[in-house]
Order: C-alpha cells, then structure tokens, then sequence
C-alpha cells in the first residue's frame, strides 16, 4: 500500500495469529500472509488437509483452561485476525439465541486475554463481523447500511463482542479494527457458511439426478458479495493503516448481485441446463441425498468427502437464496474504506465462478 494509503508497508510485522484458520476467511488470510512471505499460526479445531508452512494449534476457544494450556510460544505475534465464530444448528435462527451471543463472546474473551499475556508486542486486532450488525436477520434495513447506523434489537452477539473489545483496548499499545463483509465467498471445507460449495453441490446432484437446474430460493432481491480474497487484501491494509486503527469498515466487491439473474451462468459452469424456477427447502430436499454424493464422488474421482462435510448447513444456504424470506435488498455502503486508502474491487460474477472452478480443479466438484 501506498503512504497515501495510511499504511506502512507492513513494516515491524511479526507472526500473524489467525483464529479459524480453516474457514472461508481464515484460509483466504492464511493465504494471503504465506504469500506475502510472512509467518502464521492458525487456530483451529481440525488440521489442515493442504500444505501450509503455518503452525496449526487445536483449540476449543469455549474452555478458557484449554486456552491457557494450549496457546503457548506466542511471543513473535503482533497481529491478530480473529475469524472464528460459533454457530447453531439452524444458523439463522440461532442469531437470536441468547446462548449464541455468550459462546461468541466468551471464544473472543478467553483469546484475548491469553495472547495480552504471550504476546508482548501484539499492535492490532481484527474482529470480523458482517450484515448482522445491521439486523439483516431481523428483517429490512436502511439503505445503504452505514457504519455508524443505529444498532437493531439485541440479542446479537457481534455488539457484545466490539463493546467488550473496545473497552479492553482502552489504555493498551494495540488496535482494532471492525470488517462487515456481506456474503462472504471463498474455498473451505467444513464451513457452515460457504454458499459456493452448497450450490455447487446441489448443481451436481440435480444434474446426477438428470434434472435441470432449477432456482430454490425466493423472489429475486438485489444484494452484494465479499470475495474472500479481496477480503483478506482488506485485513492485511488494516493491520497497518493508521486510518483504519479503532474504526469499523463496510468491505463488498463493489457492485451488485442477484442470484436468480446469474443462475444460467451457473449452470454453463457444470454443462446443465435450466428451468423455471421452483422455491424450496434445500435443508429438506438434500436431507437423503448422501448416496447421490458418494456415487458422484466414486464416478469422478473427486476428494472423498461426506456431502455433510463439504455443506455443513443447507439451511445457511436457504437463507442465502432468500427462500422462506422477504425479497429484502441488502446494500452496504463501502464509502468509508474507500475514503480511508483501500478501494479493490472485483465483478462479483466472474468471482462466483472463479471459486467454483476452483472447486473443481481441487477435486471436490466435478468439472
């Protein structure tokens, strides 16, 4: 980045500490630190399945003793980029879950309190968060979503988090600051939230089946997209920009997406055709669909993996497609971290099926 940027070139960076390492944003972070030649440890419950030169720790953050006895040899981390996040089964009815907003915030807590301890030259912090801050779950909003919004009705644990960790930084030598993607898309095994591997999925069946492929979800409604790499561009400018220390940042791609409008495109992308729409649950239609998976995966020689493991959360995609819900519009306004010295952008189409080509070339989906 450039001076007029804020930045420092990422000069006086030391180890970057990634919590949920394996997750949409934590892999597209570890992968832009490992290219930028610098070192990282990642956080996670499960080990890579992928060459990394970052040290992996397993962890549960809920056990704040499991973090004193586990999160050791921490002394060269300066930044943080805190990723991780505990979901409910039902993901979207879980956000208003009390119990939801204590998990969360106790993970963060019980992090950060041990890496204040082990990491004496620690300078910043990134909290990720999203359009919840916004009550997207709660129903329309105003547009576009600014960051200094009025927040909605609680429970939501993403205020929980940024109150408990603004009043820690007080008086201490690191930062913060506060990214709000929208829809974030990327490459992850294991992701409850990973909207590219749940379409992809369900594409392949509906074409194993000999059906077309058909939109599941709700009336058209205009939303926006977070590329993950684009994402993780954003973190690394903001653990250096002066402009982004103890500031909240909306971060898309910087155009405009709606799902049922590219649906052809996504078809083109597995040689299938389409068809009139036909809203339903895929929570409910993918419920019996393990042996269509495993046929698709002998027949083609893809990775072997559960269709379980690979969409942890139909209902996350449900949701994503707006079935059962509102056509509510969803625009941020990303005017700020423009203003603030970091303005990359991405089509959001192009992007959708570079990550599925991507699937693809990596064995999960079949060409």
């Amino acid at each position: 980045m450039s001076a007029a940027s804020g930045t420092n070139d990422g000069a006086g960076r030391g180890t970057t500490l990634i919590a949920g390492a394996l997750g949409v944003v934590g892999r597209a972070v570890l992968e832009q630190v490992e290219g930028a030649g610098r070192s990282a440890i990642g956080l996670s419950r499960r080990q890579p399945d992928f060459e990394t030169s970052a040290r992996f720790i397993s962890v549960d953050l809920t056990d704040r003793a499991a973090c004193l006895a586990q999160l050791t040899d921490l002394e060269q981390v300066t930044h943080l980029v805190y990723a991780a996040v505990y979901e409910k089964p039902d993901i979207a009815r879980g956000w208003t879950d009390p119990e939801h907003v204590r998990t969360n915030l106790a993970m963060l807590s019980n992090l950060v309190e041990v890496l204040e301890q082990r990491a004496p030259n620690l300078q910043h912090i990134t909290l990720m968060q999203g359009t919840k801050a916004y009550g997207i779950h709660m129903g329309p909003f105003r547009l576009p979503a600014r960051e200094d919004d009025p927040r909605y009705m609680t429970p939501n644990f993403y205020y929980d988090q940024q109150d408990w960790l603004t009043a820690r930084q007080l008086g201490k030598r690191w930062t913060w600051t506060v990214l709000r993607p929208q829809l974030v898309c990327g490459f992850a095994l294991g992701s409850p939230m990973n909207i590219i591997a749940g379409i992809g999925a369900y594409a392949v069946i509906c074409r194993e089946l000999g059906l077309p492929l058909r939109f599941p979800g709700g009336e058209p409604r205009t939303i926006e997209l977070t590329d993950a790499a684009l994402l993780a561009r954003s973190i690394d400018w903001a653990g250096d920009a002066d402009s982004a220390r103890n500031n909240i940042f909306n971060v898309t791609n910087g155009d405009v997406f709606v799902f049922a409008h590219f649906w052809q495109r996504i078809a083109g992308c597995f040689s299938m055709p389409t068809d009139v729409p036909h809203p339903h649950s895929l929570a409910r239609s993918m419920a019996d669909k393990e042996a269509v998976w495993q046929r698709i995966v002998a027949r083609h020689g893809l990775r072997p993996t559960t269709l379980a493991e690979l969409v942890p959360s139909w209902s996350f995609i449900d949701y994503s497609l707006g079935h059962g819900s509102r056509p509510n519009d969803v625009i941020l306004s990303t005017i700020r971290i423009r203003q603030a010295g970091f303005g990359d952008c991405i089509d959001s189409e192009e992007m959708f099926l570079g990550w599925l080509t991507r699937l693809q070339a990596e064995g999960i989906l079949p060409r």
